[in-house]
């Protein structure tokens, strides 16, 4: 029997003998222990092959179906609004993360492995549309912040941004053009603080509005290239609400260039079932104002789409979410009018009369009943200018005659500037080219003793493109 010392001994001996072997004779290969282990995401990594079917599944139900084959843990934080999107896949021993890749690139997403070791799913970044300069070329021609603004800290630039995005809000509900002239310098200036200060998630809605009184104004460049920034940062920021408006909005233009009908349907869709899961919801507290606000807009832009795409159904269905939305607020006027309008034209298109007849005596009671005379006769004028984009643009020049009488009584020139704008684009799109001269002359001649030359350069460059 061998004593316990003995057996220490031949011990010790075979760790001697281990220690003093070549690399070669090492039972254990250093490289292959040294070696770091793949995972998903490295470049080499090859994940364990797969077969998965799922047709016309909803989109994390595909993930997990993909995920839990693989065996790996995961989160989904926005599983539940991806719950309407379908997908279809259908692999046959494959490995698991090239079929995830395809799934993931398909709608836009991404995934990163968290602290805890899970596979995080989420929205892909995107890369802002910008470069050196760029904010500089949108925000060209406008005034630059005030100076008592720009020399607060940050903390202080950032509260005085949200109260110049505020005022921006309150002239363009103002219904006129020259109030959207006013509001696009706020929504400048708030852009440019956000920026300045870092805060993207409210810079991408900034973006956005600045985008939508561009788009008041006629400049569907700028309001284009102000949709696509603000559609990256919301993405990259979370500001899921920013970025889905943008979307809608820039599908909204290509449906009106006649680009990628499909493109435009999906955008229309989103955009209406965000508005109604945001407002099925029991406990709407964290929906604020400005939530409330660009909700109403979102779903009276997808109905707009619906219109255009000629699914008079789907737009009255969101033409009424709107029209009760805007009636909710206080400053809603020129949302109902809108809605108003819209729905009007929709009934008639599908044979309601009574119903049209009731959509636009809604619009014109809130129209009449405005708090003010000046804001009445914008919101006159806003409504011909609902009418001209549903192409009516017969009872669109009624509409801006009636409020060009109605200014006789009322001194108020950049009321008159912006009725006369109204007026000389829609006798542009009816070919009344002379006619259209003479209201662009006369925007000219009502501006031009203001030092802003917002206006005039507007009215010049509008003269050149007259035949």
């Amino acid at each position: 029997m061998v004593s316990p010392i003995a057996c220490l001994r031949l011990l010790g001996l075979w760790l001697c003998l281990l220690t003093t072997l070549s690399p070669a004779q090492s039972p254990v290969d250093a490289n292959s222990a040294s070696k770091p282990k793949l995972r998903y995401g490295d470049p080499d990594y090859v994940g364990a092959r797969i077969s998965f079917e799922c047709q016309s599944c909803s989109l994390p139900d595909v993930i997990q179906g993909i995920l839990v084959k693989a065996g790996v843990r995961f989160d989904f934080p926005e599983a539940q609004q991806w719950q309407r999107v379908a997908d279809t896949v259908v692999v046959n021993d494959e490995p698991w993360n090239t079929v995830l890749d395809v799934v993931l690139a398909r709608h836009q997403l991404q995934a990163t492995w968290s602290e805890l070791g899970r596979l995080v799913i989420s929205r892909r970044l995107t890369p802002v549309a910008t470069g050196p300069g760029k904010l500089g070329q949108l925000l060209a021609g406008l005034p630059p912040v005030p100076a008592n603004i720009t020399t607060l800290n940050s903390a202080s630039r950032a509260i005085e941004a949200e109260r110049l995005f505020r005022e921006g809000l309150g002239y363009f509900f103002l219904a006129n053009p020259d109030d959207s002239r006013l509001a696009l310098v706020r929504f400048a200036w708030a852009t440019r603080i956000f920026d300045e200060v870092e805060y993207a998630g409210r810079e991408a809605t900034a973006l956005y509005m600045l985008g939508a009184a561009f788009l008041d104004l006629g400049q569907t460049r700028r309001a284009r290239e102000a949709w696509l920034r603000a559609r990256d940062f919301g993405q990259n920021a979370g500001n899921q609400r920013a970025a889905l408006l943008s979307e809608v909005s820039l599908a909204y233009l290509d449906a009106l260039e006649g680009k990628s009908p499909e493109a435009a349907r999906r955008a229309a869709a989103a955009g209406l079932e965000f508005f109604r899961q945001v407002t099925s919801r029991t406990n709407l507290s964290s929906r604020s104002l400005v939530d409330q606000e660009l909700d109403a807009m979102l779903v009276t832009l997808s109905g707009r789409l619906f219109f255009r795409l000629g699914d008079m159904e789907t737009a009255c269905q969101a033409f009424d979410l709107g029209l009760d939305a805007y009636t909710k607020l206080e400053d809603g006027a020129r949302g109902i009018v809108e809605n108003a309008v819209w729905l009007e034209r929709c009934a008639e298109l599908l044979g309601r009369r009574t119903e049209a007849q009731q959509a636009i005596e809604t619009g014109r009671t809130v129209q009449r009943g405005a708090r003010s005379e000046r804001l009445r006769i914008a919101l006159l004028s806003w409504m011909g200018k609902v009418y001209a984009e549903s192409g009516d643009l017969k009872k669109a020049l009624e509409l801006q005659r009636e409020a060009l009488n109605a200014l006789r009584q009322l001194s108020d020139r950049a009321l008159e500037t912006g009725v006369q704008w109204n007026m000389a684009h829609i006798q542009a799109a009816l070919g009344n080219h002379a006619d259209a001269r003479r209201s662009y002359e006369n925007v000219l001649k009502l501006t031009e003793k203001e030092t802003d030359a917002f206006w005039r350069t507007q009215a010049q460059e509008a003269l050149a493109r007259l035949p």
